[in-house]
């Protein structure tokens, strides 16, 4: 389908998982064990496209102040990756596992981003698109604190001006946005659908009517339900998929996981409806690990029978 995947992460991430036995304020509390991954939403997808096998390029612009220690953890992962490399310091997001299973997640806001580098990072997308043909551009996850929506939407647009096959999975954008930017791929939470659309849709067949609505000029909508499962439109189809209860270890990532998934399978030439089950068959086996542990195929696949698909109008 594509000849070239290629992710960009400005606003990329160290996540770091600690474990404690307790959870005391007025005390300190030692940890047990400390995992640390090179994140963001974009980096997951790279990362889960790796292990099932799919290429893609990640793209980006991280800080020199701790590079090192980012690159490695891509290369660990079996990433491919050009990074801009400008003063700075990546940040880190915290989450905290207490043995009663409760989580708590810190999510820090990063460094400012020069225009100039947003400026060097677009040559070096361009430079990767050279010569390809159908090429698929994932934009995902949060902004650096200087950068504006509206700015980041037009830096976008460059690219989709030129043909390119856009995936969006950030909550910047709102529903007049999607319909300019015209992507291929959106896959938001049930929160972000709810921002983007400026409703509370309360009911599944709002989210449904709305997904309909977004089909128009969006190939593939995808929304997660979280634990609940996930709708699917597009403009000749619709599901409602579900799974059956897993033991959850950590949601970290798990949309990401969803979806590479959905990529990946289209890439194999499965129709919507295959790859749809095996994004949902992903984003569960996903929970199941710890912190931002990668599936591997295999527990990919052990989770698709456990996918019931409903066709919805």
């Amino acid at each position: 389908m594509f000849d070239k995947i290629i992710t960009i992460s400005v606003n990329p991430a160290l996540d770091v998982t600690l474990w404690t036995e307790t959870m005391d304020f007025s005390e300190p509390n030692k940890t047990t064990r400390e995992e640390i991954y090179a994140a963001g939403k974009s980096i997951n997808v790279s990362r889960v496209l790796a292990s099932l096998q799919t290429p893609s390029v990640s793209l980006g612009i991280c800080g020199d102040d701790n590079s090192r220690l980012f690159t490695s953890l891509l290369q660990k992962d079996g990433v491919h990756y050009d990074f801009l490399t400008i003063p700075g310091c990546i940040r880190e997001n915290l989450t905290l596992i207490i043995p009663d299973g409760r989580v708590l997640k810190i999510n820090r806001a990063g460094f400012p981003v020069p225009a100039d580098a947003m400026k060097q990072l677009k040559i070096r997308i361009e430079k990767e698109m050279d010569g390809c043909g159908n090429v698929l551009l994932v934009f995902a996850g949060s902004l650096p604190p200087n950068i504006t929506p509206e700015a980041y939407k037009s830096y976008i647009l460059s690219f989709r001006r030129k043909g390119v096959a856009l995936a969006l999975d950030t909550a910047v954008f709102k529903m007049q946005d999607i319909e300019e930017l015209q992507p291929f791929i959106i896959k938001p939470n049930l929160v972000e659908f709810r921002q983007m659309c400026g409703s509370d849709l309360r009911t599944e067949q709002s989210i449904i009517k709305l997904c309909r609505t977004l089909s128009s000029y969006v190939d593939h909508v995808l929304v997660s339900l979280g634990s609940k499962g996930l709708i699917y439109v597009t403009k000749d189809c619709g599901y409602r998929l579900s799974t059956l209860s897993v033991s959850v270890k950590s949601t970290i990532g798990a949309g990401d996981t969803t979806l590479a998934g959905f990529i990946h399978s289209l890439q194999q030439g499965n129709s919507p409806q295959e790859a749809i089950t095996y994004a949902v068959a992903a984003g569960s086996a996903s929970v199941m690990l710890d912190g931002t542990d990668i599936v591997t195929p295999k527990q990919v696949e052990e989770q698709i029978p456990n996918v019931a698909v409903k066709s919805i109008r």
